[in-house]
């Protein structure tokens, strides 16, 4: 069988690196051909996200062309009678595609619309081609039930959020009488990673690293911002009140706005770190306010190939994760990626006594909860004094008053 045959009949599988975790995509040719403006013969193209290559999820190529395996028939046999009778019953994927506002209207980025492709298409491979009418909450339940006995707590949640919001949608169209994930129950998934770097291991990766990475560093350690918006600042967002402005972010050659209207704001400097900026830019090759303040090494115009050179880009953080940070820190014995740093930062600012409210302010969350309930760690110390100094109190005779012990 020729590739070009083989392709036609069983599809194939790419990486999509613009997502992050990088994530699986089948691809494959529809049936039926059409002719482009040349008169040639061409065939539409179906994808389908098949997952994140996560050691979780699908780790290697193979896992991934596995379950491509698994349900080839039944998505493009899917694809194919949606395409070629897109009307008639309501099916869940007939809603998805042609009523569900949310999708219809776009405009997401292309991170969040790879994973939004990967809920829906884990619902559709379920109960895609069943009536909307015919969707119970038992079906419902049982699957996120089953997600989560293979899958991570995010995609398990954010597969139980997408369906709320689609029962939601349908209910308030009239498509449906009730909706029957207004009750569903989030099941018990794999917890959330919640590991911190401790004060002294920070303290440990600081001295190891020098010059322009340490100030990276030192930003990720002492302010928390997200990974790709430190690679994204320019002079020109550096103020004299020790601010920082967050005004875009940059990742895998894309510059981007800041993930939502309340990250568009500014992050504090400690003195120090603040310093440290000052003389960097001092020795900086180019220190105009349009310049950035972490210049790649190349020039290279974004999504152009490598042999196209265009204007000199940041760095991309993946890179410097993976040729700066983590060899030192896999010397010294300690985990660490950004988003360890994002929640280090919570922790440790916490257990300096920092106010919540103030971490939540810079760390630019909505919610306080957000900041608490997934940022904030316990530290095995700090726990332990909180235990020793309620074990001092209760221990430590006290005056009771003479009408209570009358009382008594």
């Amino acid at each position: 069988m020729t590739r070009t045959r083989q392709r036609r009949n069983q599809g194939w599988i790419t990486l999509e690196r613009r997502t992050t975790p990088y994530s699986w995509v089948a691809h494959w040719y529809f049936d039926q051909p059409y002719r482009d403006k040349q008169g040639r013969q061409r065939f539409r193209q179906g994808t389908h996200v098949l997952g994140f290559k996560t050691k979780d999820d699908l780790p290697t190529k193979g896992s991934a062309q596995a379950r491509w395996d698994a349900i080839r028939e039944e998505v493009m046999g899917g694809a194919a009678r949606t395409t070629v009778a897109p009307k008639g019953p309501l099916t869940f994927q007939r809603f998805l595609n042609e009523e569900f506002i949310p999708i219809r209207r776009g405009g997401w980025n292309k991170a969040t619309q790879g994973k939004l492709s990967y809920f829906f298409n884990l619902m559709s491979e379920d109960f895609g081609l069943v009536l909307l009418t015919e969707i119970d909450k038992k079906r419902l339940q049982r699957f996120l039930n089953n997600l989560s006995a293979r899958l991570c707590f995010d995609t398990v949640n954010g597969c139980y959020i997408y369906l709320r919001a689609v029962f939601a949608e349908a209910q308030e169209q009239g498509l449906v009488n009730e909706n029957p994930a207004r009750k569903l129950s989030m099941p018990h998934a794999r917890e959330r990673d919640t590991y911190t770097v401790s004060l002294q291991d920070v303290q440990r990766i600081e001295k190891a690293l020098s010059g322009r990475d340490q100030v990276i560093f030192k930003l990720f350690s002492r302010c928390g911002p997200r990974a790709g918006e430190v690679f994204a600042f320019k002079w020109k967002d550096l103020h004299p009140d020790q601010s920082i402005r967050i005004e875009r972010t940059y990742s895998r050659g894309e510059l981007k706005p800041p993930k939502t209207k309340k990250s568009r704001k500014p992050i504090y400097l400690p003195t120090s770190l603040y310093e440290d900026l000052l003389a960097l830019k001092a020795t900086a090759e180019d220190p105009s306010p349009e310049a950035w303040v972490f210049p790649s090494s190349r020039r290279r115009r974004p999504g152009a190939d490598d042999s196209e050179r265009g204007p000199l880009m940041p760095l991309d953080y993946h890179n410097w994760v993976n040729r700066k940070l983590k060899p030192v820190a896999e010397k010294l014995g300690i985990r660490v990626n950004c988003q360890i740093m994002r929640r280090t930062f919570a922790t440790l600012a916490n257990e300096a006594g920092g106010d919540l409210k103030d971490i939540q302010a810079q760390m630019r969350h909505s919610r306080s909860a957000t900041t608490a309930d997934i940022y904030v760690q316990p530290i095995a110390r700090s726990v332990r004094e909180s235990i020793e100094a309620l074990d001092r109190i209760l221990g430590e005779p006290q005056d009771i008053p003479e009408k209570k012990r009358q009382g008594d």
